[in-house]
C-alpha cells in the first residue's frame, strides 16, 4: 500500500466489533424497534429501480438480505447506514461462468450470505471521492463478513480498485455513488469471491490427504477451523478471533521423501526422533504444531528480515521448537523505467533450517510475481506458484518443498519485540503493527492481558498519561521503533512486568534492549532527581542484575536507542523464558512523566 489512512482503520475496526455485537443480518421484527422504515428511496429499492443490477436483487432475494438494506436500523440515536458495493449485471455474470452454475440458486444460501457481506461495508459512507486524496491514495476497511479489503485510486481509469486481503484479486469500483435514504452504493465492475473457507478447509482441497489425516488424528484439524468465539469473564464480555499460519506439505511433496501414508509419517518421525522413548502419537503432534504458527503471516511475512541479518528465528506451536529461515540471494533482475533509467532488483529464495549441514532443506516458493521465477540451484527448485499465501478466513497456508521435520537449528540473532503476542494482536486488531509512522498516536491498554504479568508498585504512579502496562504506536520522531510501536511500562516505584521470551536455542548470547526516548524524559537521561530509571531484572528468576540503560543515551534528541543489559547470558537448553522487570526508581511513582518506553529486546549470539 502506498500510504494508509489510519484512522479510518480505527473506525474501520470498532465498526466491525459493532455490527458482530448487534448482528445486523438476522433481520428482526420491526415492531421489537430494532428497524424501522425509511422515507425516500432506500437501498435495495434505489437498485431495484435502476435496471442494472436485476441479478444482484436476486442474491439478495434469495439471502434474505433485501428488507434489511431497505431498512434503518433503530439502535441508537444516530442513523444507520451501508455502504454497498454492487455488482452489475454483467459482472455477476462472468462470476457465475467463472464458477461454472447458471445462477445463484446453484450456489447455497450460506456462500451468497457470505458474498453480500463481502461487499457490503456496515457504516457510515467511505465516501471515496472526499476520503481520497494526493497524498492518500488507498485505504482499508472491514467489510460485513469480517474481512479486510483494501481501496486503491485505480491508475488506469477513473475509479478505484477493491482487493482482497491475499491481494490476488481485484475488481473496478466506479468513483461516483448513488446516496440513498439509508446510505451509498458505489457501482462494481467484478465480484470478490467471499472468503468463507478456514485453514483446515484449505489444506482438506484433495492434495494434502496425508497431512488431513495426520491433523484429524490430532485434532488439530478442529484447531484450524476455529474463526472467532466470544467468552465472558466475571461478566466481561471478550471477543476472540483466531489467526494462523499453516507450512502444508502436500501428498506430492511427502511422496518425493518416500511418505505414502499417515503410518509411513509416523515410522519416519519415530525414525527420525532424538528420544526413543517418546511415542509415536506425540511425536505426531509435535510435528503438526512444529509446523502451525498462531498467527497470520504472508510469505513475505516469514521472509522479512531484521536489519542486514539474512537469517531470522520464528517461534512455532510446538512447544521450545523454532525455526529458522534463511533468505538466499538468487540473481538480479534488471527493468527499464519509463525515463530509461535501469533499475535493478535483487530476487531471493527462503529456506528453512538450511544451515549447510546435512539437513535436506525445505523451501517456501515466493517471490514477485511478475518475474516468474523458476530456477534451480543445485538439489532446490524455487519457483512463484498458487501453494503460498493461500488465504483462509482465519490465516494462511504455504504449501512447502519438503516434508521439514522437527529440527533444532544453530544460535541465530533474536528479535524479541516486546508486544509480540497473539493476545496483543487479538486486542489490536487493523491497530496492531502499523504499516508506517502515524500523525496521532493510539493507546491501547495491554494490562489485563494473559501474556503479562504485571504488578503496580505500593505507591502506584502520578503519570496519568499511560496505563501501567500500554501499548503506543509511534509517530516521526521515533520512525525507527520495529513496527512502529512501543510498550510503554508505568507501574510506580517497585511495580513489575513479567514477560515471556521467544524459544531460544541453546548457548550464549549478548543481550540488548532498544528504548523509545522522548525529551520529556531528559530527566531520566541524566538522573536528575530521579535514580536514571533503574530497574532490578532477573531471567528464570536468576542473573539478577540492576540496569538503568536510559543513562546510557548521550543525546537530547528523541528516538530509539540501544543499550546493553547483559554481555553474556547463557542458556543450557532451548527454550522460552521469563524476564522480569522491577522499576527501583521512586520518580516512577512522583513524576508525571516518568515512564519507560521499550521497543524490543535482541538476542545476539556470541561463538
Amino acid at each position: 500500500m502506498n500510504k494508509l489512512l489510519y484512522i479510518l482503520l480505527a473506525v474501520s475496526l470498532s465498526l466491525s466489533f459493532t455490527s458482530c455485537d448487534k448482528d445486523l443480518w438476522k433481520f428482526e421484527d420491526e415492531s421489537e424497534g430494532s428497524y424501522k422504515p425509511v422515507e425516500g428511496d432506500p437501498i435495495s429499492t434505489t437498485l431495484d429501480n435502476s435496471g442494472e443490477f436485476s441479478e444482484w436483487i436476486k442474491v439478495l432475494n434469495y439471502t434474505d438480505t433485501y428488507s434489511i438494506l431497505n431498512a434503518l436500523y433503530d439502535g441508537s440515536n444516530s442513523a444507520h447506514k451501508y455502504t454497498l458495493f454492487a455488482p452489475t449485471d454483467e459482472a455477476l455474470k462472468r462470476f457465475y461462468a467463472e464458477k461454472g452454475i447458471s445462477g445463484i440458486e446453484d450456489l447455497s444460501v450460506e456462500y451468497a450470505t457470505a458474498l453480500v457481506k463481502t461487499m457490503t461495508y456496515d457504516g457510515d459512507s467511505l465516501k471515496l471521492t472526499e476520503k481520497f486524496a494526493a497524498d492518500i491514495t488507498s485505504l482499508a476497511y472491514v467489510s460485513e463478513a469480517g474481512e479486510t479489503l483494501y481501496l486503491r485510486v485505480n491508475t488506469e481509469g477513473e475509479g478505484f480498485t477493491l482487493h482482497s486481503q491475499s491481494i490476488q484479486e481485484a475488481i473496478v469500483i466506479s468513483r461516483n455513488y448513488i446516496t440513498c435514504a439509508n446510505g451509498f452504493v458505489y457501482t462494481a465492475e467484478g465480484v470478490l469471491s467471499p472468503l468463507v473457507e478456514t485453514v483446515f478447509d484449505r489444506i482438506n482441497d484433495g492434495s494434502s490427504d496425508i497431512m488431513v489425516e495426520a491433523l484429524k488424528a490430532t485434532g488439530l484439524d478442529k484447531t484450524l477451523s476455529l474463526v472467532a468465539d466470544t467468552t465472558y469473564t466475571l461478566g466481561i464480555r471478550s471477543f476472540h478471533q483466531y489467526r494462523f499460519t499453516f507450512l502444508n506439505v502436500t501428498d506430492d511433496d511427502f511422496s518425493r521423501n518416500g511418505i505414502y501414508s499417515l503410518s509411513d509419517l509416523k515410522k519416519q518421525l519415530a525414525a527420525t526422533a532424538s528420544d526413543a522413548s517418546v511415542g509415536q502419537d506425540s511425536l505426531l503432534k509435535q510435528y503438526l504444531q512444529y509446523h502451525l504458527f498462531e498467527a497470520s503471516y504472508t510469505a513475505s511475512d516469514l521472509a522479512e528480515m531484521v536489519g542486514s541479518d539474512s537469517v531470522r528465528i520464528w517461534g512455532t506451536s510446538a512447544p521450545n521448537q523454532i525455526l529458522m529461515i534463511h533468505r538466499h540471494s538468487l540473481a538480479e533482475v534488471q527493468t527499464v523505467l519509463d525515463d530509461g533509467t535501469v533499475e535493478t532488483d535483487t530476487i531471493y529464495y527462503v529456506s528453512f533450517n538450511d544451515d549447510n549441514d546435512s539437513y535436506e532443506k525445505a523451501t517456501l516458493n515466493w517471490e514477485v510475481p511478475e518475474y516468474g521465477l523458476s530456477v534451480n540451484i543445485g538439489e532446490a527448485t524455487c519457483l512463484w506458484r498458487t501453494g503460498q499465501n493461500i488465504l483462509a478466513k482465519n490465516g494462511y497456508v504455504h504449501n512447502i518443498s519438503d516434508w521439514m521435520p522437527v529440527y533444532e537449528p544453530k544460535q541465530s540473532t533474536v528479535v524479541w519485540d516486546l508486544a509480540d503476542y497473539t493476545e496483543v494482536r487479538n486486542a489490536l486488531g487493523l491497530l496492531y503493527h502499523p504499516e508506517t509512522v502515524v500523525s496521532s498516536e493510539s493507546k491501547t491498554d495491554l494490562s489485563r492481558l494473559a501474556c503479562y504479568t504485571v504488578e503496580s508498585g505500593p505507591d502506584g504512579t502520578s503519570n496519568n498519561s499511560y496505563s501501567s502496562l500500554c501499548y503506543v504506536t509511534c509517530k516521526s520522531n521515533l520512525k525507527d521503533c520495529l513496527y512502529h510501536d512501543r510498550v510503554v511500562f508505568n507501574v510506580g516505584y517497585q511495580g513489575s512486568v513479567t514477560m515471556q521470551t521467544p524459544t531460544l536455542v541453546k548457548g550464549k548470547y549478548k543481550v540488548t534492549i532498544s528504548m523509545a526516548y522522548l525529551t520529556e524524559h531528559s530527566f531520566i537521561r541524566t538522573s536528575n532527581g530521579c535514580k536514571g530509571g533503574m530497574m532490578r531484572l532477573t531471567v528464570d528468576g536468576e542473573n539478577q542484575i540492576l540496569t538503568a540503560p536510559y543513562t546510557s543515551i548521550t543525546k537530547s534528541l528523541a528516538g530509539v536507542y540501544e543499550a546493553t543489559l547483559y554481555d553474556e547470558l547463557e542458556f543450557d537448553e532451548t527454550a522460552s523464558h521469563t524476564f522480569k522487570f522491577v522499576v527501583m526508581d521512586p520518580a516512577a511513582s512522583t513524576n508525571s512523566k516518568f515512564s519507560l518506553q521499550f521497543d524490543a529486546i535482541t538476542f545476539t549470539p556470541i561463538e
